[in-house]
């Protein structure tokens, strides 16, 4: 019973609220009432059959013009087309394209956003349109116009377009990240890998960089910029002389580069016979890039550093000297410094200090925390010579640059002591133990100044009973 009076109720409620819905209003009898449309939903234009077949017909005259490449004629034809049929967005892709090629960019740079606007999946749309924004001259609007397509399309030229925009605009990890999947998806694309190259090389990711510029130069970019930026990279990488062979060359001579083989030296006791090195080494680079056409002064020190860091420091000493007074103000110091280490390389040591001492003027808090280690350079290169007088002199020259080095007290002191000034390398020896009360030395030092000798004095050997 309970259970059919709920249901009349129910019933009843459900009577009296349609009731109240169909009451009459001021108006006029109740109308049902429909769902309010969105303040912001716009009715489609609707075409009629006669309009949608003209439209028709003059978008294939339009269409056949443009493959004929009039596209001032076709853009004419093709507008009446848009205008007669403004709900097809391929009669409005067409038109923008004939803008394009007949020189009227902002036409059809409209039309593309109206494209887009009634259809945000139209990719060829988005990248037309990126295009003529250009990503060099508005890389936020390129960015900003192709992203939200990327999730309705991984292709090759979205990529492309966002890697050279956030390039544009200094962003490298975004432009990185576009580029690596630009190239993966064309791995043809010379240029992009040339610019990923550009990019490890910036954030020195030197083993990518190089992997980028090698498959750059083998689909064919080949420019004197590109080999000065690949010589750096395997600069870099410590590639300096690659792989070194020997071969026969008649009439050759050292610097020439020869069936991509640069003839680094002549073979001694071998009539035109060369030391040489190929492509993958920084110096066949840096050569190459300057027979190409790079002139600035900065190639031939990168040149000149690559021959010290092989060592071969006369090669070095020549470029250096070609150098000097060349460099912009802030490469001196550094030009300073490494024609320093060239001269330490030939044996003059004096000559070592004089240029650190330019690099120092140059850039004093970069360089003068090398003087003391440089002067106890000098005084073992005397020390192996025999003069003892000089290594002394130039380790007494190390402790006063860097007085707090309980080392170069202790090295001071052992080339004294060595030298019989027993004396004076007690002092240093103390001064060691105030340094470093528990050096790793204490006892022998102690030991020194107690006036006790290194070995143990032995007795005379006792007889133990049998």
């Amino acid at each position: 019973m309970k259970r059919y009076t709920a249901l009349a109720l129910t019933l009843t409620l459900t009577f009296a609220t349609s009731n109240l819905l169909a009451q009459p209003t001021a108006d006029g009898p109740a109308k049902a009432q429909p769902d309010k449309a969105k303040p912001d939903a716009k009715a489609k234009p609707t075409v009629s059959a006669d309009d949608a077949r003209k439209a028709e017909g003059l978008f294939e005259a339009g269409r056949k013009l443009f493959f004929q490449a009039k596209y001032k004629d076709a853009a004419a034809i093709l507008a009446d087309a848009v205008k007669t049929d403004p709900t097809k967005g391929s009669y409005k892709l067409l038109l923008s394209k004939a803008y394009r090629y007949a020189g009227e960019g902002d036409k059809a740079v409209g039309l593309l956003a109206d494209i887009l606007k009634e259809n945000p999946e139209h990719v060829e749309a988005g990248v037309t349109l990126a295009e003529l924004l250009s990503p060099k001259k508005q890389p936020d609007k390129v960015i900003e116009t192709l992203e939200p397509l990327l999730k309705f399309k991984r292709d090759y030229p979205l990529y492309h377009l966002l890697a050279e925009a956030h390039n544009e605009k200094g962003d490298l990890d975004k432009a990185r990240k576009y580029y690596e999947e630009a190239v993966r998806l064309n791995p043809r694309a010379g240029g992009d890998l040339y610019e990923l190259g550009n990019i490890y090389l910036a954030q020195s990711r030197f083993a990518r960089s190089a992997n980028a510029y090698e498959r750059a130069n083998a689909l064919g970019v080949d420019t004197d910029v590109f080999h000065f930026k690949l010589a750096s990279v395997y600069y870099n990488l410590r590639n300096y002389l690659g792989r070194i062979g020997t071969a026969k060359v008649v009439g050759g001579k050292p610097g020439q580069i020869k069936d991509q083989m640069l003839l680094i030296d002549t073979v001694p006791g071998q009539a035109d016979t060369f030391y040489v090195t190929g492509p993958k080494s920084a110096v066949y680079q840096v050569v190459l890039a300057q027979k190409m056409g790079v002139k600035l002064p900065g190639i031939r020190f990168l040149e000149g550093n690559i021959w010290l860091s092989a060592r071969r420091h006369a090669k070095a000493d020549t470029i250096y000297k070609s150098l000097e007074g060349k460099l912009e103000k802030g490469d001196q110091g550094l030009f300073w410094y490494y024609w320093a280490q060239t001269a330490l390389g030939l044996g003059q040591a004096e000559t070592y200090l004089e240029r650190l001492n330019k690099a120092i003027e140059a850039e004093p808090d970069v360089y003068k925390p090398t003087l003391a280690e440089a002067y106890l350079t000098v005084a073992q290169r005397y020390q192996q010579a025999g003069e003892s007088g000089k290594h002394i002199a130039y380790l007494h020259r190390a402790v006063q640059t860097n007085p707090l080095s309980a080392s170069l007290h202790l090295t001071l002191g052992d080339a004294y002591w060595q030298a019989g000034h027993r004396d004076k390398a007690i002092e240093q020896y103390k001064l060691v133990l105030e340094l470093e009360p528990n050096h790793g030395q204490r006892v022998r030092l102690l030991n020194r100044i107690r006036g006790e000798e290194d070995t143990p004095k032995v007795g005379p050997i006792k007889t133990v009973g049998r």
